[in-house]
């Protein structure tokens, strides 16, 4: 698991969060969710080198004086699409988020409770069959 991140990295990645995920009617800011840092804990521990560039990220924007969309654009566009990944994927974990947007989350749905327009019906896949196999066969190698 990745170590979380310094001081001044908590520092640049709560000034990102404000940034990316500043709250509206709808959805709540990422700093002022209940359980902030524990699902930015959480997001950090799952993907080493996206948090490696998070923390490349979150030690420069510590330091920018304003920090805006443009002045990211001077970063490695890599490390920021890493850095907003981790962000974003804390921001959706938190339960806060979900509730606030309306997201029910994962329900159960037992193919036998399925609706008419869920079920497979051969309308629905002849344009499958019609396009035909797209498996492609390994060569063998000799």
């Amino acid at each position: 698991m990745t170590e979380f991140l310094s001081e001044i990295e908590q520092v640049g990645a709560r000034r990102l969060a404000d940034l990316w995920f500043p709250g509206s009617t709808l959805s709540p800011r990422m700093t002022e969710l209940p359980e902030y840092e524990a699902v930015l804990r959480r997001a950090v521990g799952a993907n080493a080198d996206a948090t490696a560039a998070l923390q490349e990220i979150a030690s420069t924007a510590a330091v920018m004086p304003d920090l805006t969309p443009e002045r990211l654009e001077q970063c490695s566009a890599e490390a920021v699409e890493a850095a907003f990944l981790v962000m974003s994927c804390a921001y959706y974990m938190a339960k806060t988020t979900r509730v606030a947007i309306g997201y029910p989350g994962q329900e159960r749905l037992p193919v036998s409770a399925a609706t008419a327009d869920q079920l497979v019906t051969e309308e629905l896949l002849a344009p499958v069959l019609a396009r035909g196999a797209t498996y492609v066969p390994t060569p063998d190698p000799e």
